[in-house]
């Protein structure tokens, strides 16, 4: 019997000794997050309005004198220079009523002399008193006259002469033909352009931009426009004027012009003018969802040695998605960009992105060694 009592003694104390033995240890989970490694680089807040591309001239061309076209010279897409015939109409009436004109000076002319003749010789009469004043007011009357009535055809002339000379129709400058409204036959009025000439060597798109925007922008700025259909690379243009009134919609109306000698920019074509508000260059670039901006408060989480570190930074230019850094931060540090918004500072964490924690693995072996 005091065997049997020894040997249940000894398996409690064996159980005992078990049971004290099975505390299981929990493994510690960490939190997982993504990090960049900081970088520098250029950064612009900028502006973008849609507008079109057209002509910075545009003139177009209408005959003084309406009449039937007799030829024309130039079709939509020609080249045209200053000065070159555009298009001519029948001057056959007009050259009519000169021949008509002419003889009839040349009798007012004839008469004109004779009445000074007239004039001039009873002038000396009359200076010597041979003849009475009221015969000699009679005769510088028919002088004046003549010469009135002669001054008064010769206007005619002139005005028909340039009457004349406007049937032929010239182009005002120099260009490219956008519309032709003349057929050699058709009769040609000022009731409707004969033709449209562009000066396509310089292009301007008009954009309408906010009072924000306004006061940033000065004439003579460089802007970036984007013109896909002409260059696949942003041009540049100048600012050229700026409304000093807003439309009815309270926007402002700004012209661009750009360079276009070798015409690849046509009329009609979209663009896309950037005004840009601010700039820095080779400065700390984030990811704008970095940064934690709570409680009056602005900060990221940097990791250091597998902790992360809450560090307060100073925000400056944003651009999209990317954000400048002013201070707080340096080249090379480890912030983490996405896992961070339940973080505390202090608490270690474990990385996700294989990039970043190869990064961070290297700097801790660099520092424990």
């Amino acid at each position: 019997m005091k065997k049997r009592i020894l040997i249940a003694l000894a398996l409690c104390m064996a159980l005992g000794t078990a049971c004290g033995k099975k505390e299981v240890e929990e493994e510690k989970t960490l939190r997982s997050v993504e990090v960049t490694t900081v970088g520098k680089g250029d950064i612009a807040s900028e502006f973008s309005y849609t507008g079109k591309a057209a002509p910075a001239k545009e003139v177009s061309v209408v005959p003084t004198v309406p009449g039937k076209v007799l030829s024309f010279n130039y079709d939509v897409g020609d080249k045209v220079g200053q000065g070159a015939v555009l298009f001519t109409v029948d001057s056959t009436d007009l050259q009519n009523n000169m021949r008509s004109l002419q003889a009839s000076y040349n009798a007012a002319k004839l008469g004109r002399d004779n009445a000074k003749s007239t004039y001039d010789s009873n002038k000396l009469l009359y200076d010597e008193e041979i003849i009475s004043k009221n015969e000699f007011d009679q005769i510088k009357y028919a002088y004046e006259s003549a010469d009135a009535q002669l001054a008064s055809i010769q206007v005619q002339m002139d005005n028909l002469k340039k009457n004349i000379s406007d049937c032929t129709v010239t182009s005002p400058m120099t260009g490219v033909i956008a519309t032709r409204g003349v057929e050699k036959g058709s009769f040609a009025s000022q009731a409707a352009p004969a033709y449209t000439v562009m000066d396509l060597s310089t292009i301007k798109v008009e954009v309408s931009v906010s009072e924000q925007v306004l006061n940033t922008i000065q004439v003579g700025d460089k802007v970036s426009v984007l013109m896909t259909a002409a260059s696949e690379t942003p041009l540049t243009g100048t600012v050229a004027t700026i409304a000093p009134a807003a439309e009815q919609t309270g926007m402002y109306t700004v012209k661009v012009e750009l360079d276009n000698k070798d015409g690849k920019i046509k009329s009609g074509m979209m663009a896309e003018v950037s005004f840009t508000m601010a700039a820095s260059d080779d400065t700390i670039l984030l990811p704008r969802n970095a940064v934690i901006e709570k409680d009056n408060e602005t900060y990221v989480y940097l990791i250091n040695n597998g902790e992360a570190k809450k560090t307060a930074v100073e925000l400056g230019i944003e651009a999209e998605d990317t954000i400048e850094i002013k201070s707080g931060l340096k080249k090379g540090d480890n912030v983490v960009t996405k896992g961070q918004t339940y973080l505390s500072d202090g608490e270690e964490v474990t990385i996700a992105n294989t990039a970043a924690k190869t990064k961070e693995k290297t700097k801790t072996t660099e520092k424990g060694e």
